[in-house]
């Protein structure tokens, strides 16, 4: 007796899904299991050129941001402008911490001294702003962020970031804690700090942001931008 062999036979709606199947299987055969990934430029390179381009800087907008505390640094937020041309100068106000309690007030460093004024038109002589703080040192080219930029170590480019609409690359790393101290006493750091900047990707490679953390939790961001637009600082009343 003879059995008969039974023979499937696909559907046309089976067939199809065969079909897509395979070529999905090739696809994947023939694609990359790594991510793209973007080129970003040489972090130390990047750093030399910023640094260049901001040791040029006589003016720019400036917005520094504290987050946490700082012994000894009573700025928590300020937002002004700064120059080195003809002297270092800066006007703007502030949020200061006096007596536990945070105060707005107007601020204003010239001849290196530091004014602030908590109503308008009536300012008060606070004498050496480097016994207090001084924004202005932020563009002195051989002391501020210039110096820091270079002072850079284990650097390395991240990712790339619009800030203000600016396109930047990210550079992480640490910087010395002479370059810290320099710019900002009040942190006395003893040992590298880690830091990051971000820095323009294109044209000038301007300087657009950069921070710094001297412990877990506390950091101070200092922003710049409107980077040569003229600044006009005038020695208020008092």
């Amino acid at each position: 007796m003879q059995t008969r062999r039974r023979r499937f036979r696909m559907s046309p709606a089976t067939k199809t899904l065969a079909a897509l199947s395979a070529a999905a299987v090739l696809v994947a055969g023939c694609s990359s299991s790594e991510p793209a990934t973007e080129s970003l430029p040489d972090a130390t390179e990047l750093l030399q050129q910023s640094s260049q381009t901001t040791k040029g800087l006589q003016s720019a907008h400036l917005e520094i941001t504290v987050t946490g505390t700082i012994e000894g640094l009573p700025v928590k937020s300020l937002t002004g402008d700064l120059t080195n041309v003809p002297a270092t100068a800066v006007q703007g106000n502030a949020t200061i911490t006096m007596a536990g309690s945070n105060v707005d007030a107007g601020l204003i460093v010239i001849d290196n001294i530091l004014y602030a004024s908590l109503t308008p038109d009536s300012w008060l002589d606070l004498g050496p702003a480097a016994d207090i703080y001084d924004p202005s040192t932020i563009l002195n080219p051989e002391t501020g962020l210039a110096n820091l930029l270079t002072s850079f170590t284990d650097a390395k480019s991240e990712s790339t970031e619009n800030i203000n609409g600016v396109d930047t690359v990210k550079v992480a790393g640490k910087v010395s804690a002479e370059a810290v101290n320099t710019l900002i006493p009040q942190v006395k750091a003893t040992d590298a700090v880690p830091a990051t900047a971000w820095i323009e990707k294109d044209g000038e490679h301007n300087l657009v942001q950069a921070e710094i953390d001297p412990s877990s939790g506390n950091s101070i961001q200092m922003k710049l931008s409107d980077w040569n637009k003229p600044v006009t600082v005038t020695k208020p009343p008092v």
